[in-house]
């Protein structure tokens, strides 16, 4: 049996098994950089974010973030199957583990990209362009580049990031759910 899109969003939002995803990492290949920390947001609840101790340590970070991936029942990510994704698997090869197991996922740019006719695609310009309250984060230069000397110290910002980028993430998708029609792994 297959379930109509919609349908699919009303069932794993009431189980709460639908998670918003988000990471940030030290650039963005996983051979070269490795990942600073992993936020996971389930529909309507809080942000759960692990984060490394130290920049190119993520082993613990990968395993806890493959977990909370592999107990949900659907992602979504904003061009998280171009990122997100392949970067924690990536992550995850280097420290001999598995790749996180597949599910139902969501990618919000892709969705919104074959929907919307708008000058710029980033979830920052579509947040603000759709006035919700929630917004992303802006980093600056020397903040990315205090990472390697003082990783204690922007840590926090970093994890504040992470954490706006899923709440902006949900609430993107609350925005244009009705747009989603079509849900891949």
């Amino acid at each position: 049996m297959q379930l109509e899109p919609q349908t699919f969003l009303d069932l794993v939002e009431k189980a709460g098994t639908l998670t918003f995803v988000d990471i940030e990492a030290t650039g963005l290949r996983g051979d070269y950089n490795s990942i600073l920390c992993v936020s996971v947001l389930p529909f309507n609840s809080e942000p759960t974010t692990y984060s490394v101790r130290q920049a190119g340590n993520d082993q613990r970070v990968v395993r806890e973030a493959k977990d909370a991936l592999e107990a949900a029942d659907a992602w979504v990510t904003y061009y998280g199957k171009g990122f997100d994704i392949p970067m924690l698997n990536t992550r995850l090869l280097k420290w001999g583990q598995a790749p996180i197991d597949k599910r139902p996922h969501i990618d919000l740019y892709y969705t919104l990209k074959s929907n919307l006719l708008t000058a710029r695609r980033s979830q920052s310009h579509l947040l603000a362009w759709l006035d919700t309250p929630e917004q992303k984060l802006s980093i600056g230069a020397d903040t990315w580049n205090q990472i390697v000397y003082d990783l204690e110290g922007t840590m926090p910002t970093m994890i504040k990031r992470c954490e706006s980028d899923v709440a902006g993430l949900q609430g993107l998708y609350l925005k244009t759910r009705h747009l989603i029609r079509d849900i891949k792994r």
